[in-house]
């Protein structure tokens, strides 16, 4: 079933604005409570002009062009921008650091980074110490007191003096290349997720059915832009279905709940770091005189801290399963079906899901398995990983199958049901931390001779990160050194939160560490 057609993102605009001209299609909101508001007509016009300045700057159809910003209306401007001269959008995870950044800007060859006087002086280092292609720098505000490189551009003094129509009409195709976003996965370096027009297409159809969306609808997500979750749960099904996004600047859980009142959404989104510290909020008389209708949920929660937060706020959670190979919630509850919890759901419109075991032989209903996904790359699955064919041989198979890498059963009914994710990977505050790229960054440290780490249940943040370090001979090191060694060469939600020197690791015949001995 062909849910989308050959409408690509420059035509959905287009046709978006001609459709819902003065209605309010964004609204975004910063940490000081001070919003902006666009309409699909105003919001269509910022875009063109974004479109323009990348045309006049030599940006052309394929050219990769990198993010890194917070939530941001200039974020919206530059995705579709970018998208309705054929250009492709690298988005870049705002609290990365920088050698973990300037790891992206070179697998995907940026020659044009769009950042923030925030991390202007980080990307300023990389153009000069580190030899890429990146040629140019554009911020969306300007650095106090600083005196900026002529190269160094102005985004709104460009963007100011561009027409509100679009100068240039490239050729564009369904199929091609619209986003490269790069996760964490399994292995030691983030995988660059290659997303098209189709794909983001189908996102919004997609998760406008599964949410039941509406023109009336108000969605609001304080879901950074970055994530996929922001992009396909919540923007683009929103503006697909002609209703209101709000997007919030930085999730705050004291504010959150008087931000939903107020700009009266009727969906929003949550993860269980969310829900944890909103319960701690002191109770308020209004805080059941809400419009919500729904509150997407993404794993993982207990049954007494769901029940909780449902009879205090009065709401319904949607639970929804995917990842970003997946582009959306493929396993969810869905229009009409009863929910089942701890079910996830069951399998949406235009994909199949087994459990299989490791044979990749499918498992009988009840059995546990690793949860595959059948779709069509380029369309309702991501169509690869960016110049990395090995990788994307081993995780999506030629007739359509994904390997998740996450397990669970299935009943008789066809609800799915998870039970744990890949050993390797750790879900922190909403975030997937790869194991294996920590262990990496861990083991550069002059004393360590080796490392292992490791996801503990967190109440709060769903999983807690700890190091097991096994030093060279004669050394020692305090946990003061050890952490901030950590915090000099990565994210801060990826440092971990313990620290355990052993004299020795477990490991198998084959020298694998054993994990499942370590606690």
């Amino acid at each position: 079933m062909d849910m989308v057609g050959k409408e690509n993102l420059r035509q959905m605009w287009d046709n978006l604005a001609e459709q819902y001209h003065d209605k309010t299609a964004l609204i975004v909101e910063n940490q000081q409570g001070v919003a902006c508001k666009y309409s699909y007509r105003e919001l269509n016009e910022e875009i063109n002009r974004t479109a323009n300045l990348f045309h006049t700057l030599g940006v052309a159809k394929g050219d990769r062009v990198a993010l890194h910003l917070n939530n941001c209306a200039e974020f919206f401007f530059c995705w579709f921008g970018l998208a309705k001269i054929g250009a492709v959008m690298v988005p870049v995870n705002a609290n990365l650091l920088r050698n973990e950044s300037a790891y992206i800007i070179a697998q995907c060859e940026a020659a044009l980074v769009v950042t923030s006087a925030e991390f202007y002086p980080m990307y300023q280092d990389i153009r000069q110490q580190d030899g890429l292609s990146l040629r140019q720098l554009i911020l969306i505000n300007q650095p106090q007191d600083a005196v900026l490189p002529p190269d160094v551009l102005d985004f709104h003094a460009l963007k100011r003096v561009q027409p509100a129509y679009l100068i240039h009409h490239e050729t564009l195709h369904i199929e091609d290349t619209a986003e490269i976003l790069f996760t964490s996965g399994t292995t030691s370096r983030p995988k660059g997720v290659v997303i098209t027009h189709y794909n983001l297409r189908f996102a919004g159809y997609y998760t406008a059915w599964q949410c039941t969306l509406r023109q009336d609808d108000i969605y609001l997500t304080p879901m950074p832009a970055f994530h996929i979750d922001c992009q396909c749960t919540a923007s683009m099904p929103v503006f697909s279905a002609g209703a209101t996004l709000v997007l919030l600047e930085k999730f705050s859980a004291r504010t959150f709940w008087g931000q939903i009142c107020k700009h009266g959404a009727t969906i929003t989104e949550c993860i269980p770091l969310m829900i944890k510290t909103l319960m701690m909020q002191p109770q308020m008389p209004w805080e059941k005189q809400h419009s919500l209708r729904e509150v997407l949920f993404y794993l993982n929660l207990s049954e007494q801290d769901k029940n909780a937060f449902v009879q205090r706020f009065n709401v319904k959670l949607l639970t929804s399963y995917g990842m970003t190979e997946t582009i959306v919630g493929v396993i969810g509850d869905r229009p009409g079906d009863k929910r089942r919890w701890p079910s996830i759901g069951r399998v949406g419109i235009g994909y199949e899901a087994q459990i299989r075991d490791h044979q990749g032989n499918e498992l009988a209903a009840g059995e546990c398995g690793e949860i595959y996904i059948k779709g069509i790359p380029g369309e309702t699955l991501f169509k690869e990983y960016y110049q990395m064919p090995e990788e994307s041989a081993k995780t999506l198979s030629a007739d359509g199958w994904l390997r998740t890498g996450d397990y669970g059963y299935v009943d008789s009914e066809g609800y799915f049901y998870f039970v744990e994710r890949s050993c390797n990977m750790i879900k922190r505050s909403g975030e997937n931390i790869s194991c294996v790229e920590l262990e990496n960054i861990i083991s550069t440290h002059p004393k360590i001779m080796d490392v292992a780490i490791i996801g503990l249940k967190d109440s709060i943040r769903d999983e807690a990160i700890k190091a097991f370090i096994v030093l060279n001979e004669g050394e020692a090191i305090t946990e003061d050194e050890f952490f901030r060694f950590c915090e000099s060469q990565m994210a801060k939600f990826k440092v971990p939160t313990f620290l355990e020197i052993r004299k020795n690791l477990p490991r198998s015949c084959s020298g694998k560490i054993i994990k499942k001995g370590l606690h």
